[in-house]
């Protein structure tokens, strides 16, 4: 398990940094198979300085279909710590919970999907300044692999709800295509399938 602990507005000390890996270690016992925690921790500028301190936890792993994420804040960050490695404990839970309680028939094997880091050279940076003033534009900076077995848009939706995420891909189970469940600003869900 690799542990990637990032500081925002803040000077990030090694004990700090100890602690959340050593907190977030424990997830592991969950999955045998993470492969990356990210943890930013930040300081934000707030009148509520109850809840200026910010821990953001996103947790790669092979054996669930979509990265578990967690935000806590407080006015401590080893107290947002604390308090973000037990959402995550409980999104997990929950998680165990459904799979074992709501078994559906797989169609075909499971599909593999992949998201790659799209980067530029330093060649072509160079020319883009060259030609253009300079602009800070957004770059991709994630890339990993997840499994994607089939399932039903009502299992994403749920799927959805569970992680707390703003979007969910996933193979459709009906239609053996990919799709895309989203959360709309009224508080309904919607789709995205795909025309071909």
């Amino acid at each position: 398990m690799q542990f990637v602990v990032k500081g925002k507005n803040l000077q990030l000390t090694e004990a700090l940094k100890e602690y959340a890996e050593k907190k977030l270690s424990t997830i592991g016992k969950y999955f045998d198979q993470v492969v990356e925690v990210d943890v930013t921790l930040s300081v934000k500028d707030s009148k509520d300085t109850s809840k200026s301190k910010v821990c953001e936890v996103t947790v790669w792993a092979k054996a669930v279909g979509n990265p578990i994420h967690g935000r806590a804040a407080s006015e401590d960050l080893y107290a947002s710590i604390d308090m973000v490695v037990e959402k995550i404990e409980r999104q997990v839970k929950k998680y165990k919970e459904k799979i074992t309680g709501r078994r559906r028939s797989n169609k075909g094997a499971d599909k593999q999907a992949t998201h790659s880091i799209l980067s530029f050279g330093d060649d072509f940076v160079a020319k883009t300044e060259k030609d253009e003033p300079a602009e800070a534009s957004p770059k991709i900076v994630r890339s990993g692999t997840f499994p994607m077995r089939p399932m039903f848009s009502d299992e994403a939706a749920e799927q959805l709800e569970l992680f707390g995420q703003d979007f969910f891909v996933f193979s459709n189970a009906e239609t053996n295509k990919v799709n895309v469940i989203y959360r709309r600003g009224d508080g309904n869900f919607g789709l995205i399938e795909p025309e071909i």
